[in-house]
């Protein structure tokens, strides 16, 4: 009987073994990405639609998404969903700021978008993930050590039948993983013009409710790409603005976040700092309890927080005013690859004088129950935490450190005029 040995032997080929005729399936997904990494100029339109559930909740969204990209500083990024929709664009000299249901925008001088240390504001928030569309896809591959392929699958977009090679990978095939995330991803990519089509991607995570509430969620998302244009020319037309009628022209939207209530982690202030352990690139390690009796600061940030990089000048000057006390400086980061940051740091000429650490499984922002960057932990020297707060200003950073004895009064100095 033939069959069972046919079948047996087709069930022993590695399943890793690419098919015929194509490469391995993660050197195909860096290809791929590495086109819109290179792409000087795009167009690009996404529909992502999401489905987040549990036991007792189910919740059902759809973002519309456009991103046309010049390399003159030209660009138009629109983003709808019934969370607010807007529309930035930039001619290169001037950009507007369209908030539809508001009907009001700005004009001002042309810049990157969004601007250095600029808050989204919650009605651009999925304008501000269609200017991260080409970012989003040149770093499909980035963070992978393994892939595999799917059969070959015809699929239909935006009523196009399109022939694709189907790749899949989930949280085992991460560089690093996440401990708290589990997920598993698949990517239609077009066999003729070698461009992602489509998306999916289910995850099981947390969503965090408070410092000390996290809810399980289940989390469904598809985002299919009806145009993809990289490197073509755009017309003109399209980074034109022509108010809509009865549109209010202002100076500014109004920043509901500038007088908010800072998110904090009062819950852990008075508190023994929990037991962590700081891993370097050489891989050795230093527990925090090895800095008992001396004060130290912890700050969590990342290089794609602009609040955190605009702190980074304050803290160099606090820290060479604080060094000679004894005080322990530490950073941790949160970016995807902990090379990047030494990286940025260069090149943005910023100085770090003390040690930062990355938090390769987030388990370091978890212990501090980080519920945003910046966070700032401050520690005394018999390892109570005296201050905790995300979205700190530095002028109470050096209230809180002046509080720690009298050899640090000084720093207070500088507080009242910074405030």
């Amino acid at each position: 009987m033939p069959f069972p040995v046919v079948l047996l032997l087709a069930l022993a080929l590695p399943q890793s073994t690419p098919p015929a005729g194509k490469p391995d399936a993660l050197i195909l997904l860096t290809q791929v990405s590495q086109r819109y990494a290179d792409a000087k100029s795009y167009h690009i339109e996404a529909v992502e639609e999401r489905t987040s559930t549990n036991e007792l909740h189910r919740d059902w969204q759809k973002m519309l998404m456009t991103a046309i990209v010049m390399p003159d500083g030209r660009y138009r990024y629109e983003g709808r969903s019934g969370f607010g929709s807007a529309i930035v664009v930039s001619d290169g000299t001037t950009q507007w700021r369209y908030h539809m249901i508001e009907n009001r925008y700005t004009r001002g001088a042309s810049e990157k978008y969004p601007a250095k240390n600029q808050m989204v504001l919650f009605e651009e928030t999925t304008t501000f993930s269609a200017s991260e569309l080409a970012h989003s896809l040149a770093g499909e591959a980035h963070r992978l050590k393994a892939a595999r392929y799917l059969p070959d699958e015809t699929i239909s977009v935006d009523g196009r039948s399109i022939q694709c090679y189907v790749i899949r990978y989930s949280s085992e095939d991460y560089k690093t993983r996440n401990s708290d995330h589990q997920e598993e991803r698949t990517v239609w990519i077009d066999e003729v013009r070698g461009l992602v089509v489509k998306t999916f991607t289910r995850s099981e995570a947390e969503m965090m409710i408070s410092s000390q509430v996290q809810i399980p969620i289940h989390e469904e998302t598809t985002i299919t790409y009806p145009v993809v244009k990289l490197d073509h020319k755009e017309p003109a037309s399209s980074f034109n603005f022509a108010p809509p009628p009865g549109a209010e022209l202002i100076a500014e939207f109004p920043n509901p976040f500038l007088k908010r209530a800072q998110f904090t982690g009062g819950d852990l202030e008075g508190k023994p700092a929990p037991e962590v352990q700081f891993k370097s690139a050489d891989g050795q390690f230093t527990r925090l309890s090895s800095f008992r009796g001396k004060p130290v600061f912890l700050d969590f940030w990342a290089t794609s927080c602009g609040p955190c990089v605009a702190l980074l000048p304050d803290l160099a000057k606090l820290y060479a005013e604080t060094q000679n006390q004894g005080m322990v400086w530490i950073s941790v980061d949160n970016d995807e690859d902990a090379a990047d940051v030494a990286a940025y740091l260069s090149k943005k000429h910023l100085s770090m004088p003390w040690p930062n650490y990355h938090d390769e499984d987030g388990s370091l922002g978890k212990a501090f129950h980080r519920f945003g960057n910046p966070l700032g932990v401050l520690i005394d020297k018999d390892g109570k935490i005296t201050f905790c707060q995300s979205g700190y200003e530095i002028a109470d950073l050096r209230s809180a450190i002046a509080k720690l004895g009298p050899e640090f009064t000084s720093v207070a100095s500088t507080s009242t005029s910074l405030k």
